[in-house]
């Protein structure tokens, strides 16, 4: 047995009756186990687990778990510690998809999540409410100001001002959920490690790693939040995390209510929403700011002759963009003088980006002004904590099954589910009270 106060022994024992035939063995109580394998505690679970190896490294949670044991001999070896804590991990993931499976199924979805024919529930979300013209005309007074004390021209500020009027769709918090969902990449593990003086045969089913790109294992990770509440999901794809968070909606009643996706712009991911919530009515998506925001800084780096004229460029360019003017930034672009580029490149990819995403890009000035939310930060902050705190930025690499069993047991202290996973087994579907 491994537990949180030592590693140990003890003998089970068989009940016989007549003709010594065994009538109970003692084994049976415990669940079957391979080779020479040790039954891990809750206690061994929830500290040298979740507390241990998904926060800090394998060494150095061994290190300390085996010594506050005073077991530095004879405690849990290194590769055990490693193999069970993946073997956890994978078994969350497994949970999660069995709790998909069986939402999906009694509501009226396919294992894919597609609806159907006799889906009652699409049927029953009713149509969407929005904020009234009382509410909103303030904050449009407030954009209009702002626009003036930055020299905007009045062909611009009338130019927003029938941006908002045709984007009436400014959702009330309280019949919005929003869903934040985002990609997060470590550095993969190499399958073999090469040996000096020995020829390596290269294998055509393994990933090429070209010399600017590593492979990576990518995590998907959603973030839900509704009313101050929200559950962390991770999953091995985009797919994957579509289905647990279509689950996810159906378990809480959430799939009446307005959903805005906010997104970092990438195509195949914004694609992939659109495509699998094509049914719902009431379904939109937001262009992070912070992303647009990052996407421009790089590319105007690329693009210009040195920093101070790309931060005079970038500074027009943002300030039409927070105001929604996607036209105006894209004839900005296109008027840069030729003294001022390097690489004509960098500059038609943000006009084909800001094409490609036009739709997705609002007023944010007026939702601001709203207080609505103008960025995937929620799933940003969630993806340092189940995945780059623990797996970036220390020289590590990492298997796929490694790395997607250390993000799933770090999303279980992020839905404040530890006791419930390590004494049951199970993770309670709902929306968890944010953290202070």
């Amino acid at each position: 047995m491994d537990g949180e106060v030592g590693r140990f022994t003890f003998k089970t024992y068989d009940v016989k009756g007549e003709n010594n035939k065994t009538l109970f063995s003692g084994i049976e109580l415990f669940p079957r186990r391979k080779g020479r394998q040790w039954y891990p505690t809750r206690g061994f679970k929830e500290v040298a687990l979740i507390y241990g190896a998904a926060q800090r490294s394998y060494r150095q949670t061994i290190k300390v778990f085996n010594h506050s044991r005073r077991q530095e001999i004879g405690g849990t070896p290194l590769n055990t510690l490693c193999d069970v804590t993946q073997a956890e991990g994978l078994k969350i993931l497994d949970f999660l998809t069995r709790k998909t499976e069986s939402t999906l199924k009694k509501q009226g979805f396919n294992s894919a999540g597609v609806p159907e024919a006799d889906c009652a529930v699409i049927k029953q979300i009713p149509d969407a409410t929005y904020l009234k013209k009382k509410i909103r005309q303030p904050a449009i007074i407030a954009v209009c100001e702002d626009m003036a004390k930055k020299e905007l021209s009045a062909e611009d500020i009338e130019k927003v001002q029938e941006i908002i009027a045709a984007n009436k769709v400014y959702e009330k918090i309280d019949q919005c959920v929003y869903i934040h969902i985002d990609d997060v990449g470590v550095k993969e593990q190499k399958q073999h490690r090469g040996k000096k003086g020995v020829v390596k045969v290269p294998d055509v089913n393994q990933k090429e790693a070209t010399k600017d790109k590593r492979p990576t294992v990518q995590n998907t990770v959603a973030r839900i939040e509704h009313m101050g509440k929200g559950f962390t999901l991770t999953g091995r794809s985009v797919s994957e995390i579509l289905t647990f968070v279509l689950a996810f909606l159906l378990n809480n009643e959430l799939l009446g209510l307005n959903i805005k996706v906010c997104t970092d712009g990438q195509r195949c991911l914004q694609d992939a929403i659109v495509s699998f919530f094509s049914w719902h009515r009431h379904l939109s998506l937001l262009l992070d700011w912070f992303h647009l925001v990052k996407k421009f800084k790089e590319d105007l780096s690329l693009a210009c002759k040195g920093r101070e004229i790309r931060n005079r460029h970038l500074k027009q360019l943002l300030t039409l963009l927070w105001f929604g003017l996607v036209d105006k930034a894209q004839a900005y672009l296109a008027v840069i003088p030729a003294t001022d580029i390097k690489d004509t490149k960098a500059i038609a990819r943000l006009s084909a980006y800001l094409e490609r995403n036009r739709k997705w890009v609002p007023c944010y000035a007026m939702r601001s002004k709203l207080k609505l939310p103008n960025s995937s930060n929620p799933v940003e902050r969630c993806n340092n904590q189940v995945t780059a705190k623990r797996q970036k930025h220390h020289g590590m690499s990492w298997s796929e099954n490694g790395s997607y069993a250390l993000t799933s047991l770090n999303a279980v202290t992020v839905n404040n589910a530890t006791q419930q996973w390590v004494e049951n087994h199970t993770i309670t579907f709902v929306l968890v009270a944010k953290a202070a």
